[in-house]
């Protein structure tokens, strides 16, 4: 394959992951207070807001990426009594959606883009020689 599909296919995975970054970059910022004060009995939450309180924006994102993790499968923390399942059940299906589907499609799209990265490194440059 030339380089310039496979340039041409990065351009269109890489261009919305950078647009999703930056929404990310506000969304951990706008929403992840909100979210630990929705589920301020977790003793799971409390935790990480302890631990990742000093590290600025990389922290704040962690405790965003852990909420949702919270938020995707409640029950596995629920047995180990870290979040309680009222709060998880009552928080707002809006601000879950928006904490989710940002997440999921930075997941997506980064691995989309390490694909791509694995693809040219060693199958198209294994063809090529």
């Amino acid at each position: 394959m030339s380089s310039i599909p496979l340039g041409l296919l990065g351009l269109f995975i890489g261009f919305p992951l950078i647009i999703i970054l930056l929404w990310l970059i506000y969304m951990v910022h706008a929403y992840t207070e909100k979210a630990e004060a929705l589920l301020s009995n977790s003793g799971f939450v409390k935790a990480n807001l302890k631990a990742f309180d000093q590290a600025g924006l990389l922290g704040k994102a962690m405790r965003n990426g852990f909420i949702t993790l919270v938020l995707i499968s409640p029950d596995l923390l629920a047995k180990r009594g870290l979040v309680n399942v009222s709060e998880v059940k009552e928080f707002p299906k809006r601000i879950k959606r928006i904490l989710v589907v940002s997440w999921v499609l930075c997941f997506l799209f980064t691995n989309a883009l390490m694909i791509l990265g694995f693809y040219i490194e060693y199958v198209d440059q294994s063809a090529g020689v």
